[in-house]
């Protein structure tokens, strides 16, 4: 959906990517301030627009270079306030964002593919993209590795006695097993497009009658399954391996009796109840799998080389992953981060495992999952602009 340069007759694909930068920045808005702010509205359209086509000022004359950015720039703003107008008594409506912005993405998708060739040729590119990432070692290797280590930790985890079942035992080891699927993520996404280019397979593969979006769009579909593939391995290794040891039964608790009588076990959580906070923890990890291989990706499309981009990757997961410890974040600033969310989530299970009095937050999972669309979302679209425009032969 990147389109031809800004300064001609703008392209359906041109057209079709603003609509969706407008789309996602009213959500970001609604999701930052809680209400419609046209000033950061305005600010945020005008970014996104401006930003992906920067890398093309290389080699160009100042001044002509800077005029595609900043009219690609200025359309993305007038859009974005376009669709605050136009989406803010929709958005009232549907009492949440998440399932009116996701919809009206993928009917932006949708629309893109509708061309006549265009879902053939995308179809043949995932193929492709598929074979290449299956037959790699990185992500064999990389199964191979998220399922050893969260068997590993179900394996040495010592229960305490308040741990009548495996509840938090599987929690623990699936929270460890997609850390580590997170960090393969990342780097699998940041080679999607490195890799091409630091192979010099990347001018071997557009001259086919293939567009640049195509392509962009076939990775990140492939990453995506990547993604899910991760999250059932960890999912089956942890609650399979678990199932066997401890069993997912009642979470139960002794309960102090009266003056004479004997202390009595009663049921804390049910077995039913605590498969479903399981999977809500497993479904918020597997989103935040998806949003890390898509700002992979798009660090792929920043970087020239495999190292930096790679690099780059490393820093960013550090950055989400430990802003608590290393970089004292508050927690307000951490609600602001999709990777937050799982964790979150997997020590609240944790806690409810061991029969602990906690209060279960069910805005956790809507939350994480809205936050990890709009992240996955900014760096798809990023990732089109900015390859779509970028040097190859530099």
């Amino acid at each position: 959906m990147s389109g031809p340069a800004v300064l001609g007759r703008p392209s359906r694909g041109t057209v079709l990517w603003t609509v969706a930068a407008a789309i996602l920045v009213h959500a970001i808005v609604l999701r930052l301030a809680g209400e419609r702010v046209l000033g950061t509205t305005a600010l945020l359209g005008f970014l996104l627009g401006t930003l992906p086509l920067l890398s093309g000022l290389g080699g160009r004359a100042l001044p002509a270079a800077l005029l595609e950015p900043l009219l690609g720039g200025l359309a993305t703003t007038a859009a974005a306030v376009l669709a605050d107008f136009a989406l803010a008594p929709l958005a009232s409506a549907s009492e949440g964002s998440v399932p009116l912005h996701a919809l009206l993405l993928l009917a932006v998708a949708a629309a893109a593919w509708l061309e006549p060739g265009a879902a053939r040729r995308l179809g043949t590119l995932i193929g492709v993209e598929w074979l290449k990432l299956s037959r790699g070692r990185l992500l064999r290797v990389g199964l191979g590795v998220a399922g050893a280590v969260t068997l590993l930790v179900s394996l040495t985890h010592q229960p305490v006695k308040e741990e009548t079942t495996g509840w938090t035992q599987a929690a623990t080891s699936i929270g460890v097993g997609f850390w580590t699927a997170e960090i393969l993520l990342f780097v699998i996404g940041a080679t999607a497009i490195a890799g091409e280019i630091s192979q010099g397979t990347m001018k071997m593969v557009l001259p086919h009658a293939y567009r640049r979006a195509e392509w962009i769009s076939a990775k990140a579909i492939v990453l995506l399954a990547a993604a899910a593939l991760f999250g059932l391995v960890v999912g089956l290794v942890g609650v399979g391996h678990t199932a066997l040891d401890m069993g997912l039964d009642d979470v139960t608790r002794e309960a102090p009796a009266g003056f004479g009588e004997e202390d009595t076990i009663e049921v804390f959580e049910t077995a039913a109840v605590m498969r479903g906070r399981l999977l809500e923890t497993a479904l918020g990890s597997v989103a935040s799998l998806a949003a890390s291989a898509l700002v992979g990706l798009l660090l792929s499309c920043v970087f020239h080389g495999l190292v930096p981009a790679l690099s780059a990757s490393f820093l960013v997961f550090a950055a989400i992953k430990t802003g608590k410890a290393f970089l004292g974040l508050a927690p307000s600033t951490l609600a602001l981060i999709y990777a937050h969310y799982p964790d979150e989530l997997r020590r609240l299970t944790e806690q409810f495992g061991r029969a602990v009095n906690d209060s279960w937050d069910e805005s956790l999972l809507p939350d994480g999952l809205h936050l990890a669309m709009l992240t996955g979302g900014v760096a798809l679209l990023a990732a089109l602009r900015l390859f779509g425009r970028r040097d190859l032969h530099g």
